[in-house]
């Protein structure tokens, strides 16, 4: 009895090591032709038309709308002015929902990318509301591999996990990329405050001295995620939406970041 009872086990644990390694082969696979999905979405796509520009909201050279293509160049002389020309972090992150944190990363990232010896990377850190796929219109309706996925499974720990070259997506604007929310976005706390997030911005922060980095972030309201962010970035910007915020309450959010963190705020229409 004692006979069966081991050959059982031994054919049980046979068994069970042949599907680990169908499982892992299966897993590297489905790797391997994301990771080509990935490349052949690395490559350059067509420039974004005016037309789209418009449609999402985007500044671009020679747009009718001078004031709001001066506003943002403005706000990258300013930003220039206090990181003394030197590449930075930027976090921004609405009062309250719907304050256009979301609509001012992007276009400081183009603001930023006008000058043609500048680059700059917009990172989507709104794990339960993402939006800047949409916005750049980047991957259609498909979920895209981003940094929810780097962070569960970076390339670091793993040769079958993820590079930062991964999740980085060019967006049809000269200079301009995207790293999105990615798949997972579930428990967004443990990822922000992970420390291969900590690694991840490191990495991309020193990698190139002309990327200049933008942070789209939710607002406290919404989550905690911003003030654990703010520790990993090198400055911070509250955007408040007309008619959506009283005084007292964009002193309170002002307060919870510091003066030194705290780069300044900036009133807008109130767009996503």
């Amino acid at each position: 009895m004692d006979s069966m009872t081991e050959k059982n086990e031994q054919e049980n644990g046979h068994k069970a090591r042949e599907r680990a390694m169908a499982q892992g082969r299966n897993a590297s696979l489905e790797k391997r032709l994301m990771s080509a999905q990935q490349i052949a979405m690395m490559k350059e796509p067509l420039p974004q038309s005016i037309a789209q520009l418009k449609a999402r909201k985007i500044i671009y050279p020679g747009m009718k709308d001078r004031e709001v293509l001066d506003t943002f160049r403005r706000l990258r002389t300013k930003l220039l002015q206090i990181s003394n020309g030197e590449n930075f972090i930027l976090m921004l992150t609405p009062v309250a929902p719907g304050s256009g944190a979301s609509f001012s990363a992007t276009n400081l990232a183009a603001a930023f990318a006008l000058d043609d010896t500048k680059t700059a990377l917009v990172v989507d850190c709104n794990l339960r509301n993402p939006v800047q796929h949409k916005r750049f219109g980047v991957g259609g309706k498909r979920d895209l591999i981003g940094l929810t996925d780097y962070i569960e499974n970076p390339e670091t720990l793993d040769p079958e996990g993820w590079s930062v070259d991964d999740i980085i997506y060019p967006t049809g604007i000269k200079r301009v990329s995207l790293v999105p929310v990615g798949k997972r976005r579930e428990a967004s706390l443990e990822y922000v405050a992970s420390a291969h997030m900590e690694a991840f911005f490191a990495e991309i922060r020193d990698r190139y001295p002309d990327r200049f980095i933008f942070v789209d972030a939710p607002s406290l309201a919404e989550s905690p995620d911003a003030m654990v962010l703010a520790d990993l970035v090198d400055m911070v910007v509250l955007c408040v939406g007309h008619g959506k915020s009283t005084r007292s309450e964009i002193a309170q959010i002002a307060a919870e970041f510091g003066n030194e963190k705290l780069a300044g705020v900036i009133f807008t229409e109130g767009n996503s």
